[in-house]
């Protein structure tokens, strides 16, 4: 995706700063950044799973299987603020797509590859907050 992206933009000719975005028909980077976020979701989901289970037992995973990916990680013993906020704007992106469903959140239209970015450091940072 992040390839797809950087080929697709140019630098000004001008020198001002900023790029100039090349029209792609066949909107690859797109569909590269939903792959992203869907993709970061199964792994949230199947990383907390398996962490929960391996610490706190089969039951304890149960009473917390359609809790959200905060109260998931708050059990963990993640209480960094940044990856919290960052894992529910995660989910709140991930639910908009995987339910193909268009929300405007207060007027803010989602970039997908900004939200495909989001999902990156969803990933890193639950990595390194887990130590895995």
């Amino acid at each position: 995706m992040c390839s797809l992206l950087d080929e697709g933009r140019t630098p000004k000719n001008d020198g001002s700063g900023g790029y100039i975005i090349k029209y792609d028909p066949a909107r690859n980077s797109f569909k590269q950044s939903m792959i992203v976020v869907v993709f970061t979701g199964m792994w949230l989901e199947a990383i907390l799973h398996q962490i929960i289970v391996a610490r706190h037992g089969g039951d304890e995973f149960k009473k917390y299987d359609f809790k959200s990916y905060r109260e998931k990680l708050i059990l963990l013993g993640v209480s960094s603020t940044e990856v919290l906020d960052k894992v529910d704007s995660f989910k709140a992106t991930r639910k908009e797509l995987v339910h193909e469903k268009v929300f405007f959140d207060n007027s803010e239209i989602k970039v997908a590859q900004q939200e495909a970015e989001l999902a990156h450091q969803v990933m890193s940072s639950v990595s390194h907050a887990l130590d895995i």
